[in-house]
């Protein structure tokens, strides 16, 4: 899955093509009222997006995604009660998840960013300009509605099949990757050496067919184990 670098913001996708007059449902999360009122201005700015509503936390912004159904999810890394991605694994199990932007305000490095790429649609730094957030939001909504086009998937996941096949060690290792912890981070974490936290490492990846750290990032995002 390739990155789209526009100014700093990072977009999972292939072209922005899309008619400007297809209005964009924006729902925005994030704690810092200041943080959302800027956020709905910059986007309620352009005659095709519009803010269909708001949350401040996880809990409040899951109950109003359920009625709302927004064509895209600006949605902060951090909230006071869970993190932008245990959000995201909410959705995923209710089976209702639109494309999530995720707002960041710190700087990411590789391999967060191939962990982030298959866990949600795009990422935001807050302090880029309102010309990338624009044109995030219009390239994540265009790739939607193509997605959308396609013929649906119908076949669980293979990793989300053969979860059930992890130990409880197993599983509480996986948590800490899909969290971006190094390995020396989550030997220290589950008092483990970090030989044996590689060796967990690598029983996960083939217990769920997987070969990489950002499809074992998507993975937990699927099962739920985030």
């Amino acid at each position: 899955m390739s990155g789209l670098n526009i100014g700093g913001v990072n977009v999972f996708s292939g072209d922005s093509n899309m008619d400007r007059t297809t209005l964009i449902r924006v729902f925005i999360v994030d704690d810092h009222s200041l943080v959302r009122e800027a956020l709905a201005r910059s986007v309620t700015l352009e005659p095709d997006i519009e803010v269909c509503g708001e949350a401040r936390d996880g809990v409040s912004a899951l109950e109003q995604l359920a009625e709302l159904d927004p064509d895209l999810v600006l949605l902060d890394f951090t909230l006071p009660d869970m993190t932008g991605l245990e959000v995201v694994s909410a959705m995923n199990r209710a089976g209702r998840r639109p494309p999530v932007l995720l707002l960041t305000g710190a700087p990411l490095d590789e391999t967060e960013r191939a962990a982030l790429a298959d866990a949600v649609e795009g990422f935001v730094h807050k302090e880029d300009e309102r010309d990338t957030l624009i044109a995030a939001v219009r390239e994540t909504a265009a790739r939607q509605v193509r997605k959308k086009a396609a013929t649906p998937r119908e076949d669980p996941p293979a990793a989300a099949m053969n979860a059930g096949n992890l130990t409880a060690r197993e599983r509480a290792v996986l948590r800490e990757i899909a969290r971006g912890h190094s390995i020396e981070q989550i030997a220290g974490s589950l008092a483990i050496s970090a030989a044996t936290a590689r060796k967990h490492r690598e029983n996960i990846m083939g217990k769920l067919g997987v070969r990489s750290t950002a499809a074992l990032v998507r993975a937990a995002v699927q099962i739920g184990w985030y």
